[in-house]
């Protein structure tokens, strides 16, 4: 039998200041309170760095899928944050590649999570040196690839990278994300169910902190929970309910506020700052 498949593209307007509300969103249950097995793929944006409690968008957005009456569990070999359940498997300063191979060697798809959301590809643009936007195109394309392979039927939610205040990287990544939209509908002529959510556009230059140039703030990340709040509402009807065969949701370590399985992480956010000033 062929699969259907399936692309959308997401867009909402958010204020530089908006807080995500629920309220204000409405209580949207995603096919009736499906349980949602969220796998966060991504480097250091999506695992929080900037936020003032280290989550994120991931505490945002859970909150807004509970108040539609949806279980959410995070899951992935990373640990970020102070709320409960903060896995992710993201790597800061990695690149698509990069995060690519490192979530096939953690065993990640283990966990074979119903909904994979992916950010990734601005450090890939920090290294323009060395790796050109197409080039960066490719490697995403492979990722798509990879996650097809691991976890076929979950739904990807990828996005458009957000804004960098450096103009060289900035200019990459507008190159970078021109070339999303061709390679989500190659990955859904396969059969894979993938779409996209416009965070480019969604969040804006002043939410983006003026220190390291790459990172949102608070107001920034909530803008991105309600991104993939909406987009995971527009995509209801293609979340399945997630594998019983898939390991369990892990358990957040004591301290596990800054930890991170490759213990890379300042080695990360270092290298990011000093690309930054040769850069800019």
């Amino acid at each position: 039998m062929l699969r259907r498949v399936y692309y959308f593209v997401v867009a909402v307007s958010c204020a530089a200041n908006n807080a995500v509300d629920a309220s204000t969103l409405g209580s949207r249950s995603i096919n009736d309170g499906l349980e949602l097995k969220i796998m966060p793929l991504g480097a250091s944006i999506v695992y929080g760095t900037d936020s003032t409690d280290g989550n994120g968008f991931r505490l945002r957005l859970r909150d807004l899928l509970e108040s539609g009456g949806n279980k959410v569990s995070y899951v992935g070999t990373a640990f970020h944050g102070n709320m409960s359940n903060n896995a992710c498997e993201a790597y800061p300063g990695r690149t698509i590649d990069e995060a690519d191979q490192h979530a096939l060697h953690s065993h990640a798809y283990k966990y074979l999570p119903n909904v994979v959301l992916v950010h990734l590809g601005t450090n890939d643009c920090m290294r323009q040196a060395n790796e050109t936007a197409s080039e960066a195109a490719d490697h995403f394309s492979d990722l798509l690839a990879t996650i097809n392979e691991q976890d076929a039927d979950a739904l990807v939610l990828a996005s458009t990278l957000i804004r960098n205040l450096v103009p060289s990287v900035d200019r990459c990544i507008v190159a970078f994300n021109d070339r999303l939209p061709s390679i989500v509908r190659k990955a859904r002529a396969t059969g894979q169910k993938v779409g996209l959510v416009n965070m480019h556009d969604a969040v804006p230059r002043s939410d983006i902190n003026s220190t390291d140039a790459t990172h949102p703030n608070d107001a920034g990340y909530a803008i991105m929970a309600r991104m993939w709040y909406e987009g995971l509402v527009n995509a209801s009807a293609l979340i399945s309910p997630p594998n019983s065969t898939g390991k369990g949701a892990p358990v957040t370590p004591s301290g596990a506020a800054e930890l991170h399985p490759t213990g890379h992480v300042l080695i990360g956010m270092l290298a990011m700052l000093l690309l930054w000033v040769v850069l800019a």
